[in-house]
């Protein structure tokens, strides 16, 4: 029997690290389990802000892939014009800004768009390759899977792994709203040329819904539960890029305020922020105030990164503090790996609280509340010092990669 043929167009692919490029290897494992032929199509040499060589290691070798040159102009952007530190007021850097956010459409790597298109359409037509899948942010890959729509009868699937005109980093950018409704056109476009949409949040599927009847969720997730470690200290750890607008800093007055009331707390307290993290977050009062007891540590591959915190008794998720952001943070599913506490920040009616109280495996706060998130942190601590062992809802192998590439294949096979 023939094999199915699918081309998957990502940005970020081995060695790029982060959540982002985990879903598609992921996920290419295992349709290359179920019978698929895959073929990714990825930048060649791209300025990737983090990479991960471990990464690599998982990849199945089954998996064939297709390199597009790119220019990339943010080679040329400082780190003042990076989204951690978007408060910078330096003219210089306000010029850069409003270029990059205005010039570049509908990204910065919009430079492979051409290049990627024409590559892309060779190898179709040469390879009767018959289901096309974009996966973005960047959005660039969507304006390639819309051009190979129009141009070539083959199925579409796009991948959102974030919103796109309500996408939450662009509404920290100084965007003229010319160019902000640009962005809503094409993201329409693209949605309702694509035969099927994926989302990663019942919240986005809901919305988009208004414009494709076939959008459905396919989460993010994990790939194994990682053996935990015991701890003496009492350690609370984030994992990833953290924004400004993200900054849970009522946590940090917590911290503080029960290490000044409670000398135990204070000498078994420990944290580590591992990644990248803006400005305002590593200059907080509180945290300052600790005393070297938060730890910033930069970004680590996968194996080390799962060593790290798999002794750790809270794990930190935080959402971006804005209204109506539809997004679930990719770290959420990586942290069921470790079945330990979960403490999430997000605003009311978000998908967060749904899954952790489906899962019983924490609880959510909003950016404000600072009594009960005071009172559940010395819980977690008293539990702590008690060595009780805290047990999980089985929920959790819903969201392992292995059952969401089970979903994800009956989806492909669906297509009419």
């Amino acid at each position: 029997m023939k094999k199915n043929k699918i081309l998957i167009i990502s940005y970020y692919w081995p060695p790029s690290g982060g959540s982002g490029v985990q879903r598609w290897l992921n996920f290419s494992n295992y349709l290359i389990s179920y019978g698929w032929d895959v073929t990714v199509l990825t930048a060649k040499k791209p300025n990737y802000p983090i990479t991960d060589k471990s990464l690599s290691r998982i990849l199945n070798k089954s998996v064939k892939h297709i390199y597009a040159p790119i220019f990339e102009p943010t080679l040329f952007f400082n780190q003042q014009t990076s989204f951690l530190n978007t408060n910078s007021k330096g003219l210089i850097s306000r010029i850069i800004y409003f270029i990059r956010s205005n010039i570049f459409f509908p990204d910065s790597r919009c430079f492979w768009i051409k290049k990627a298109t024409n590559m892309a359409t060779n190898f179709i037509k040469e390879n009767n390759v018959n289901y096309l899948i974009t996966t973005a942010p960047p959005f660039s890959t969507h304006i390639i899977g819309l051009k190979l729509k129009e141009k070539l009868k083959i199925n579409w699937i796009s991948d959102f792994r974030d919103p796109w005109s309500d996408f939450f980093q662009f509404k920290l950018m100084p965007m003229m709203s010319i160019v902000r409704k640009r962005h809503e056109v094409y993201e329409k476009k693209c949605l309702q040329n694509s035969d099927i949409v994926i989302t990663t949040s019942p919240s986005l599927t809901l919305s988009y819904s208004n414009f494709n009847d076939n959008t459905v969720t396919v989460t993010n997730g994990f790939e194994n539960y990682v053996k935990k470690v015991k701890s003496k200290n009492f350690l609370i750890c984030y994992s990833g890029m953290m924004n400004n607008v993200q900054n849970p800093s009522k946590l940090w007055k917590v911290l503080f305020d029960l290490s000044t009331e409670n000398r135990e707390f204070s000498n078994d307290l420990e944290v580590r922020m591992i990644g990248s993290f803006g400005k305002e977050i590593r200059n907080d009062t509180h945290i300052r105030k600790l005393n070297g007891k938060v730890k910033f540590k930069n970004y680590m591959d996968k194996e080390k990164l799962d060593s790290e915190l798999s002794s750790a008794q809270v794990l930190i998720v935080c959402s971006i503090n804005q209204k109506n952001t539809k997004i679930i943070p990719g770290k959420l599913f990586y942290y069921f790996s470790f079945r330990t506490n979960i403490v999430a920040f997000e605003n009311p009616n978000g998908d967060i609280a749904r899954i952790l109280d489906e899962t019983k495996s924490g609880k959510l706060f909003d950016f404000k509340n600072y009594d009960d998130l005071k009172k559940h942190i010395f819980n977690l601590y008293v539990k702590h010092k008690a060595k009780r062992e805290v047990k999980f809802d089985t929920k959790y192998e819903k969201y392992m990669f292995s059952n969401l590439s089970k979903k994800l294949d009956l989806i492909l096979k669906n297509i009419s």
